[in-house]
């Protein structure tokens, strides 16, 4: 079961990490994806939320290659849904975390899990609304969200 987990802080930590030399990204979040994907395949048994977590999982490595693709004006749009992907499969996966805490009566840790993933998912919700409220703004510079 520790490998599982471990898979899970890897592939996040691949997917997080964004390493790139003249745009290319060396580290390929789809294959962190992947690996997110395999941890919730290992943990599924203890938690649904995790088989949930997992698709959505696939759901993102699909946008990735998606991505490389996306020009224009669907760039807006491509980032929305993936951003509502990504919250879905971070809510789902800190809900199996959680779920697991709980069935090993370790409540601190199911909380700190569920406030957790309440927090990603503002964080995120109100990154994208400031990031789409300053778009085309003249007195604004560059910002990289």
């Amino acid at each position: 079961m520790s490998i599982h987990f471990s898979q899970l802080f890897w592939g996040l930590l691949l997917v997080i990490l964004d390493f790139s030399i003249n745009g290319i990204d060396l580290l390929a979040d789809g294959v962190g994806y992947l690996i997110v994907a395999a941890g919730c395949r290992g943990l599924s048994q203890l938690s649904k939320k995790f088989e949930t977590a997992r698709m959505f999982c696939f759901a993102l490595g699909v946008l990735w290659l998606l991505g490389f693709a996306v020009r224009g004006d669907f760039a807006i749009l491509y980032g929305l849904v993936t951003m509502v992907v990504n919250c879905a499969m971070i809510w789902r996966l800190l809900g199996g975390i959680g779920e697991f805490a709980k069935s090993r009566q370790r409540q601190d840790l199911a909380d700190r899990a569920s406030n957790r993933r309440v927090a990603y998912v503002a964080i995120m919700v109100s990154t994208s609304l400031l990031a789409v409220a300053m778009q085309g703004s003249q007195n604004v510079g560059p910002l990289a969200i």
